[in-house]
């Protein structure tokens, strides 16, 4: 009898095993916590929807955490449609089991899409005078990125946020002073750093080229070097 009920359990640790690295390798696709996931995000901004398809799930063993990846969804605001890459947050497993979880963090990595689109999106959290201003001189150009972004308890994004990536083929016209095109750059952003890599732009016909400028933010001044 002894043996029988060890045998069982020991069957039933080693299934345990196996569906652990299953989940952990594999993860699992379902779109059963589409509506509580959007439903999180529209908590954030009202003004926008996230639209999902391929949604996996995996699990982290050592921390109980579930890291969620969907690919290819849509960021859908104010009649715009962003296509993106992939979006991963990560949950506690115990929220994900009582149906009771929040977005605390978000990782976005876009495919090449507009930079008015871009700037559009961002003043939809925060608008100022400056976005749009360089929203009104912007004329083209694309940018693909890599947004790390965290939530605090109100929805708020709070200040450890990094984005990278690169910005191709801008074209600016500022009071039609100055014209600058193809304008193309890798950048670099965190709080108070903005830090922009192998440009090269044509600003009134004259090629300019700069392998660095770094802009420090420091209260409400900005020092820039390169």
């Amino acid at each position: 009898m002894i043996k029988k009920i060890t045998k069982i359990l020991l069957i039933l640790f080693l299934f345990l095993i196996i569906v652990i690295l299953y989940m952990s390798i594999f993860g699992v696709k379902t779109n059963k916590f589409n509506n509580q996931i959007t439903n999180n995000i529209a908590k954030i901004n009202k003004k926008i929807n996230l639209g999902l398809n391929d949604v996996t799930y995996l699990l982290n063993p050592y921390n109980f955490t579930i890291n969620i990846k969907a690919k290819k969804p849509q960021i859908l605001f104010e009649g715009k449609k962003l296509n993106i890459k992939d979006i991963q947050t990560n949950i506690l497993l115990k929220s994900l089991v009582n149906n009771q979880f929040s977005v605390d963090d978000l990782k976005i990595t876009t495919e090449e899409i507009k930079l008015n689109d871009i700037i559009a999106l961002i003043r939809t959290f925060q608008n100022s005078p400056q976005l749009f201003i360089l929203d009104s001189i912007i004329k083209d150009g694309f940018v693909k990125a890599n947004v790390n972004i965290n939530f605090d308890k109100k929805g708020n994004i709070k200040e450890d946020y990094k984005i990278d990536g690169f910005v191709k083929k801008v074209n600016l016209n500022m009071l039609d002073q100055a014209n600058l095109q193809n304008l193309n750059f890798n950048f670099n952003i965190d709080k108070n750093t903005y830090s922009l890599k192998q440009i090269n732009m044509k600003l009134n016909n004259i090629e300019i080229t700069s392998s660095l400028i770094e802009i420090e933010k420091n209260k409400n001044l900005f020092f820039v070097n390169g």
